[in-house]
């Protein structure tokens, strides 16, 4: 028999916190989230003690001056989520090691992981070191990453951007989000030419209008078994020409929420879950949900 405490853990939705502008912002998305599933709130920070602090290299009072500052940091944030999500179970996780780590760790008994990101403007160095990019390529659960301020005026749509075969996973988180905002699903999907087809370019761009409908077809097989279980949720489909990145960023601007899947890299030197994952994190105002595909 499962224990009901594992199964609340399992529901709850956690965010991981520091003393940034970037971490407030993910905390309150992470809140209003919980409230619309209706479930626990865990907010986590790491203070990522090095592994010599019990040395002499450091006072033998820095680990717990770190742990008071931590729980200081806590306190201050769950009381303002308290201030606006009154009726919202918070509880809080205080960690010694890494935030990559601990989130991860935590990912395993939790519906989804959220986290905050600088991000870039530019193109130039993407934060491949960064802790968002970390938790793509590693966690259990869905992740969502949150970048910037949202707009006063969002938009009721949740974009999924589609890839032949497309797992499923990726799919149904798509479509239980809009139907907990009460927002349209726009499926997108992009075709970029490759080099190889130099020699046919004439005949593949004459034949766009073919190959689009085919496309079509083909997003309609994958969302058709969901939309029994999700009847409510209005479908729009998109297919685009060009880098998925730059496109699925101005298709998702100013919606609620941008639904990805990620092929996941286990390994220990892994820090990012592909280019398109990455460039989406670095650079997409609208938070951007990366749903693990095993």
């Amino acid at each position: 028999m499962t224990d009901s405490r594992e199964e609340e853990a399992a529901r709850r939705v956690v965010v991981g916190v520091d003393s940034s502008e970037n971490a407030a912002r993910a905390a309150r998305w992470a809140a209003a989230e919980a409230v619309s599933r209706g479930v626990p709130l865990a907010v986590a920070h790491a203070i990522n003690l090095p592994a010599g602090a019990s040395l002499p290299l450091e006072p033998p009072e820095y680990a717990e001056r770190c742990r008071e500052d931590g729980r200081k940091l806590l306190q201050l944030i769950t009381d303002s989520l308290h201030r606006d999500f009154p009726k919202l179970q918070i509880d809080t996780e205080l960690s010694d090691y890494s935030a990559a780590r601990t989130l991860t760790s935590m990912s395993l008994e939790s519906a989804l992981v959220v986290a905050g990101t600088r991000g870039h403007g530019g193109f130039t160095g993407m934060l491949l070191g960064s802790v968002s990019h970390k938790l793509a390529a590693h966690t259990h659960s869905p992740l969502v990453v949150v970048r910037g301020d949202q707009p006063e005026a969002v938009l009721d749509e949740v974009v999924l951007g589609v890839e032949p075969r497309q797992p499923d996973a990726a799919i149904r988180y798509a479509f239980a989000a809009a139907q907990r905002y009460g927002a349209v699903l726009h499926a997108v999907r992009v075709w970029l030419p490759q080099a190889g087809y130099s020699g046919l370019m004439g005949t593949y761009f004459g034949d766009f209008t073919e190959f689009r409908n085919e496309e079509r077809r083909d997003i309609e097989q994958l969302l058709s078994p969901f939309r029994s279980s999700f009847p409510d949720v209005k479908i729009e489909i998109t297919v685009a020409r060009g880098n998925q990145v730059p496109i699925l960023i101005e298709a998702a601007r100013d919606t609620r929420l941008l639904v990805v899947g990620a092929h996941r890299r286990r390994g220990p030197l892994a820090v990012g879950a592909g280019y398109t994952v990455d460039g989406l994190l670095a650079h997409s105002p609208t938070p951007v949900a990366v749903v693990p595909m095993h």
